[in-house]
C-alpha cells in the first residue's frame, strides 16, 4: 500500500531527476572552455648592438595565437612580445605562422616580409632608437623552431642564433641568440598587437 508520506518522496524524487535533466540540455557554453594550467615562459634570448653592448628588454610579454593583422594578413599566428610598459627599455617581436612550421624547422635569414613566410622577428633598441627585423638586408643566421601550438596553451619551443639588419640607414644590425620555451594559458594584454 503507498502511503501519502511514499507518494511525496516519488513526487520530489521525480521532480529532482526533472531538474537534472533540464541542466544537462544541449546548450553549449557561452565561453571557451580554457583546460586548467599554469603559464610556464623561459626567455634565454640575448640581444646585442653591433659594439657588443647589451641591449636590456622589458620584462613584460605576452604569448598567444590570434590572427598576424586583422584586415591585412588574416593568418592564425603564435605571437610573442617582450616590452616595457615605461618605456625605458627595449622590446622584441616574433611571430610564427603554424601552418608553414613542419615540426622542428629552421629557417634562414633575411625572412619574406611580414605574413610572407613562416616566421619574423623585430626589435625596437629604446637606447639607440635602432629598429631592426629579420626581413632587411643585412640579416643573417637562423631561426629554429622545434615546436609550437595554437593550442590551449599556447606553445613555442624556438632557438635564434642571428643577426637583425637595421630599418635605418647606417643603422647597426642587432645580434640575437638564445633559446625561448612558453606555454601560455592566459596574458595580461590582449592578441591584437602587430608588427
Amino acid at each position: 500500500m503507498i502511503t501519502p508520506t511514499g507518494v511525496r518522496r516519488f513526487a520530489v524524487a521525480v521532480l529532482a531527476a526533472g531538474l537534472a535533466c533540464l541542466a544537462c540540455g544541449t546548450t553549449k557554453p557561452t565561453a571557451p572552455i580554457v583546460p586548467p594550467g599554469n603559464n610556464s615562459v623561459v626567455d634565454g634570448f640575448t640581444f646585442t648592438r653591433q659594439d657588443s653592448t647589451p641591449i636590456f628588454m622589458g620584462h613584460s610579454h605576452a604569448v598567444c595565437c590570434s590572427t598576424w593583422e586583422a584586415g591585412f594578413i588574416n593568418r592564425e599566428t603564435v605571437k610573442v612580445f617582450y616590452y616595457d610598459n615605461t618605456k625605458t627599455r627595449s622590446s622584441w617581436k616574433m611571430f610564427v605562422i603554424p601552418d608553414e612550421v613542419a615540426g622542428a624547422s629552421v629557417f634562414s635569414l633575411p625572412t619574406p616580409e611580414a605574413g610572407q613566410g613562416p616566421v619574423m622577428l623585430f626589435v625596437y633598441d629604446v637606447d639607440t632608437g635602432n629598429e631592426a627585423s629579420s626581413v632587411q638586408q643585412g640579416s643573417s643566421g637562423t631561426v629554429t623552431i622545434h615546436s609550437l601550438s595554437c593550442g590551449p596553451p599556447t606553445q613555442i619551443d624556438a632557438t635564434i642564433d642571428a643577426d637583425l639588419g637595421s630599418e635605418f640607414a647606417g643603422g647597426g644590425r642587432v645580434h640575437v641568440r638564445g633559446r625561448f620555451t612558453a606555454t601560455v594559458y592566459t596574458n595580461s594584454i590582449s592578441c591584437a598587437f602587430s608588427m
